[in-house]
């Protein structure tokens, strides 16, 4: 009994901090299934004449009738964002269903994400966050032009917006963390667990505490303070930390 009420304490402390984490949201027509509870594959269901497009790479298995090819156009937009210069396409190119499964490029979950269902139908996220979409999207950049939040705010100078009205999957390590913010909300986090935000979203910088919090303190010079109204989505583990962690110590 003891057990059960810290339990149902825990939730409720989780319940009242706004925040969720991140659950897949399965449309109501079968397009897609996530499997495994890290290093996910996630397989789309392709119709005839369907496609669906993914960064080099990521191809898991895909039918015998699903044909691969590759595109170019947006290359520059797509390096300066972080992905690579090209795309892969999968088309089904019969009427019957077709299958075709991705995995990230790096020990990472899957996250799907429906643009039609955030503001402006406009996310922004990290550099390199984007894996794979399907239906109606566009991947562009965004110029941070004040270099204080491009420097201090997880974001970088130059930040990855994908719009449409497609679903979008990102790809990132660790637990994955939601939270929708309402009109003037605000909530601090860590600069590294930024992983995206919805457009209408202010992004600002604050300091991470006095000079010794800021020198010793483990959190960086400053932490990115979001204000709503808008969905932002974080990570407790980072490529960059996960890579740290498992790099071997220097001899």
């Amino acid at each position: 009994k003891r057990k059960m009420e810290v339990n149902e304490q825990g939730l409720l402390v989780f319940k009242a901090s706004g925040w969720n984490k991140f659950e897949v949201q399965y449309p109501d027509e079968p397009k897609y299934s996530i499997t495994g509870a890290d290093s996910q594959v996630v397989t789309v269901q392709l119709a005839g004449s369907e496609q669906v497009y993914s960064e080099p790479g990521t191809m898991m298995y895909m039918s015998t009738y699903v044909k691969s090819d590759t595109e170019c156009g947006g290359c520059l937009n797509r390096c300066c964002s972080g992905e690579s210069c090209c795309t892969m396409i999968m088309t089904n190119t019969q009427e019957e269903l077709g299958f075709v499964g991705l995995t990230p490029n790096f020990p990472a979950k899957v996250i799907p994400v429906d643009l039609s269902t955030i503001n402006e139908n406009h996310l922004h996220c990290k550099a390199g966050a984007y894996m794979a979409h399907y239906g109606e999207v566009e991947i562009e950049t965004n110029l941070e032009c004040n270099p204080c939040k491009a420097c201090c705010g997880g974001g970088g100078f130059i930040q990855q917006g994908l719009v449409g009205t497609g679903t979008v999957f990102l790809n990132s390590t660790g637990t994955i963390m939601q939270k929708v913010l309402e009109e003037g909300e605000k909530i601090v986090v860590d600069t590294d667990c930024v992983l995206a935000w919805a457009e209408g979203v202010d992004m600002e910088i604050q300091s991470a505490g006095g000079c010794c919090g800021m020198a010793l303190g483990g959190e960086g010079l400053f932490n990115t303070v979001f204000k709503g109204p808008g969905l932002v989505m974080v990570s407790s583990m980072t490529k960059e930390k996960y890579q740290i962690a498992v790099a071997p110590e220097p001899k």
